[in-house]
């Protein structure tokens, strides 16, 4: 228990976490980089309220399917692809529901950044993306059709669903069916 009340402290060790070899299979071969430091005690207390809130059941846990949502409300930025690893990995381990020691040992698997760029490079990742997408700008203009800026966001990479693709375009589309992509990279990618 801690000092401030009632909330007991996350522990270190979950039993489930040592499921089959789980926390080897899980890291061994994802893209995240190098796990970060763990985070001070009172960032802990933070990501465990976080937690709580995702724990629809009160035995405190959450669902596999939230652990992305999960993740990202305590501040990581997680690819669609990385959070589709853990939660395989997570079923081949019989695994429905995890405990907040798990979510961490995932959060902090993220790196020093919780998975987030550091601000040089998240510089070089607009400027990449602003190439990209200016392969298809044919009169260099920093607009793209909207139609063909939709089928580009909805079928090339990890595709965005068609209400990804309109909730992200509402707003951004001229009058002449334009999109500014270089102003909607800037937008997306800043804090």
């Amino acid at each position: 228990m801690s000092k401030t009340g009632n909330q007991r402290e996350p522990s270190s060790t979950h039993p489930s976490s040592s499921k089959a070899g789980f926390n080897q299979r899980r890291t061994g071969h994802m893209t995240a980089p190098h796990p970060g430091p763990k985070p001070e005690k009172r960032r802990i207390l933070e990501l465990h309220a976080i937690f709580l809130s995702h724990d629809g059941r009160g035995d405190n846990k959450i669902a596999i399917r939230h652990l992305g949502n999960c993740l990202r409300v305590m501040g990581a930025n997680p690819s669609e692809a990385m959070i589709d690893e853990h939660v395989r990995q997570l079923k081949a381990a019989s695994l429905r529901r995890i405990s907040f020691d798990e979510v961490m040992t995932i959060y902090c698997s993220l790196g020093k950044h919780g998975g987030r760029s550091s601000p040089q490079k998240k510089q070089m990742e607009v400027e990449q993306f602003t190439a990209s997408l200016n392969l298809f700008d044919t009169n260099n203009s920093g607009f793209l059709p909207a139609v063909k800026l939709r089928r580009i966001l909805s079928q090339c990479g990890e595709c965005m669903s068609g209400w990804e693709v309109d909730d992200l375009l509402r707003g951004r589309i001229n009058e002449l069916g334009m999109v500014n992509y270089k102003q909607l990279i800037q937008d997306i990618m800043k804090d």
